[in-house]
């Protein structure tokens, strides 16, 4: 019996995704717009608008572009392109642009390149063809050797710029690459443990001892139920005891902005008119457009300039204020739509290689709004990551045109891949 498939024909463009991106992008572009429409009169083309339609046209070009491009070329020209984006992290680290105390730009003249953003898509393709070809196994720790190698140099590049937001896309494409190449959900949980121990045991978190104690008995709970090797189990579980009493060894070593971040996160109210003045203003825009909104470009917080970065961290607080409940439902399920018909590649196409690359594109695409929309309504403290599609930003557009051509490449190519290792 032939299977059938959601998605059509294998060999054919999958056009209902391409309209959910261009919709998306429809919608960044008129945000954009209205943020910025105050603005004293320029030409048209100077314009962050116009400049934002540019971005996404070059985008377009370049993703068609990709969209052909045989996978197996891919594969080959992974490493080359992993290695040339570390060369344009450690040049940024000596040479880059300053914005807001953090070196992330090379300033080119006609457009300011952020290597971070380049790097996402040679990290993605590099660990996707490694961890195509060489699963992981928890038991057997050289397997975890080379991509530990692979993720920890443009972790610490991108972590010394300082962008700790960027670093931890990395982590994110990581920690997705390995549950598809072969750990368990439970094991990436293991792996990812001191981390939370790190967070919950910090004094910043009211009753931290009691939710890090919490922690660390289900953490014993779920070790005793995986039976690991008793030398495996102790190991990670005086990790997460060490990592706990080193919190603020770990807090110490945050930059100040980043620790004036995470304070204001958990106390916005002590700054209003300092560090906690974004998140605020952020909520007040949101909270004030109700159900439907006030309207296009009527939006008071925006329209007075009382929201700051209104057009690129904090788009989401426009659509918000100007288009309500309603409009940021639309958006949401516009990126769940995306997210639907991108994972659909994975379960279209077997392949590792196809498997690991599709999922971790969601990755990037998911660890961006999710952090984003909530850093806006002040669940998350105020990181640097933009919104897909809807914040302004020339590196970070084509960064998701880049993304939708790989993607539109496995939908088109993947099945080519099929009885090949």
């Amino acid at each position: 019996m032939k299977k059938f498939s959601i998605l059509g024909k294998t060999e054919k463009m999958d056009w209902f995704f391409i309209g959910v991106t261009l919709l998306l992008m429809g919608i960044g572009v008129l945000l954009v717009y209205s943020a910025t429409s105050t603005v004293s009169e320029i030409p048209f083309y100077q314009t962050l608008w116009f400049k934002q339609i540019a971005y996404f046209l070059a985008g377009i070009v370049i993703a068609i572009g990709l969209t052909f491009i045989k996978i197996t070329v891919w594969r080959k020209i992974a490493l080359p392109l992993y290695l040339v984006s570390l060369v344009l992290l450690i040049i940024v680290l000596f040479f880059a642009g300053d914005v807001k105390g953090a070196g992330r730009w090379i300033d080119l003249g006609f457009f300011k390149l952020q290597p971070s953003e380049f790097a996402k898509i040679a990290y993605l393709l590099m660990i996707s063809t490694w961890l195509s070809k060489h699963p992981v196994d928890f038991l057997k720790f050289k397997t975890f050797v080379v991509p530990g190698l692979l993720f920890i140099f443009p972790f610490v590049l991108v972590l010394r710029q300082p962008d700790l937001s960027t670093a931890l896309v990395f982590t994110m494409v990581t920690l997705t690459g390995l549950f598809m190449a072969g750990l368990r959900l439970s094991e990436v949980f293991f792996i990812v443990s001191p981390f939370f121990s790190v967070i919950l045991s910090h004094s910043q978190v009211a009753y931290s001892q009691l939710f890090w104690g919490g922690f660390i008995c289900v953490l014993g709970f779920l070790l005793y139920r995986r039976r690991l090797p008793i030398a495996l189990g102790m190991a990670i579980f005086l990790i997460n005891i060490f990592a706990g009493y080193t919190s603020t060894m770990a807090w110490n070593h945050l930059e100040p902005h980043q620790q004036k971040r995470v304070e204001t996160f958990f106390n916005p109210m002590a700054d209003p008119k300092g560090d906690g003045y974004q998140v605020l203003q952020s909520m007040t825009a949101i909270g004030s457009g109700g159900l439907s909104g006030k309207g296009f470009g009527n939006g008071t917080q925006t329209n007075l300039s009382f929201l700051p970065e209104e057009h690129t961290d904090f788009i989401f607080s426009v659509l918000g204020e100007q288009f309500g409940f309603i409009g940021c439902a639309i958006v949401l399920i516009l990126y769940f739509l995306f997210l639907w018909r991108a994972m659909e590649i994975a379960k279209l196409y077997a392949h590792p290689f196809v498997v690991i690359l599709s999922s971790g594109v969601c990755a990037i695409i998911f660890f961006h709004v999710t952090v984003n929309i909530a850093m806006t309504i002040g669940l998350m403290p105020v990181t640097g990551l933009p919104l897909p599609f809807l914040s302004y930003g020339g590196s970070f557009a084509m960064t998701c045109m880049c993304l939708v051509g790989l993607l539109c490449n496995m939908r088109l190519q993947g099945y080519k891949m099929k009885g090949k290792n």
